[in-house]
């Protein structure tokens, strides 16, 4: 099926983990494997990379693939637990192991949307098979309700990534031809990628079915530790577009703390991808939301105040 033009894409949904006892996240992954095992025929497998845990993690997963396999029908588990560098490692050897012609990435204590989202996903991509896609998400609050988030489209992404990673559906191929997540960053790599994406010219597909339920916290977060990452990508990204005018560190936090982007970026990134309609369309939002917002002045507030 992976790879026809006429046929559903396949899909593999990747969990990546390690020390999920000490963390607390014995009935959270269960809850993951089974909302993987909803899916059924929408996916091809599940893929675990665990790396290396140390606190009977390994014991408790294989003792769990064991009591789904024992099932008359599953959805076929392919697990791994070798050491990794990090989260984005993981994710990167993962998808190394898997078959699907899509990947989407399930955090160990998240769940999919609905038993039947990966399936709506798979018919609303049918034959047109975009580079990467996405949907909305639901975000569990401390108390416990869940609210879907808004709408965005992508050319919100300048400033922000407009849509969560767990919400994403990247093409195995496009993924490893940007050779996955780029290491150099522990929080935003994922942000990192859509943006190299996107540069590069790779389509998307907006989807109308919600895709993940995600719980916030974890690294991400530490609002000035993925502010400090943001402003590297950022660096790294639009370096061609900066008219030759460096700026500090401090400038491009800045940018962070206020939501907005130099209007000379903007106007350099309008100008020199006018025949790109998806970044002339970036360029032109983030263009316009400057503009607002200096005429803001209260909008001066700090992220990372205390």
């Amino acid at each position: 099926m992976a790879g026809s033009d006429t046929a559903l894409p396949t899909v593999s949904v990747i969990t990546v983990t390690r020390n999920l006892i000490e963390e607390g996240r014995v009935e959270a992954i269960r809850a993951a494997l089974e909302a993987a095992q909803e899916q059924g025929d929408a996916i091809v497998e599940h893929v675990i990379w665990d790396g290396a845990s140390t606190d009977g993690t390994v014991a408790l997963l294989k003792e769990l693939i064991a009591e789904i396999e024992a099932r008359p029908s599953f959805v076929p588990i392919r697990f791994q637990s070798v050491p990794d560098k990090s989260l984005y490692d993981a994710m990167n050897r993962a998808v190394e192991i898997s078959q699907g012609e899509y990947v989407v990435f399930l955090n160990s204590d998240d769940l999919l949307a609905s038993p039947d989202c990966l399936q709506k996903a798979r018919e609303e991509i049918g034959s047109n098979r975009p580079d990467f896609c996405f949907g909305r998400t639901f975000f569990v609050d401390e108390d416990g309700r869940k609210r879907l988030s808004r709408e965005r489209k992508v050319h919100s992404i300048l400033q922000r990534i407009p849509f969560c990673h767990n919400s994403m559906l990247i093409r195995r191929e496009v993924f490893d031809r940007f050779g996955g997540h780029d290491l150099d960053f522990r929080i935003v790599a994922d942000y990192d990628l859509v943006l190299r994406m996107l540069f590069a010219g790779c389509n998307y597909q907006m989807l109308s079915v919600p895709i993940a339920v995600f719980h916030p916290g974890g690294i991400s977060a530490d609002q000035r530790r993925t502010a400090l990452e943001m402003t590297r990508s950022w660096r790294k990204n639009y370096a061609p577009f900066l008219v030759g005018r460096t700026y500090s560190d401090d400038e491009m936090l800045n940018w962070f703390r206020k939501g907005q982007l130099p209007l000379e970026f903007c106007v350099s990134l309008l100008f020199q991808c006018w025949d790109r309609p998806q970044l002339r369309r970036a360029a032109l939002h983030s263009l316009m939301v400057t503009l607002r917002r200096k005429l803001q002045p209260w909008r001066t507030w700090d992220y990372f105040a205390e």
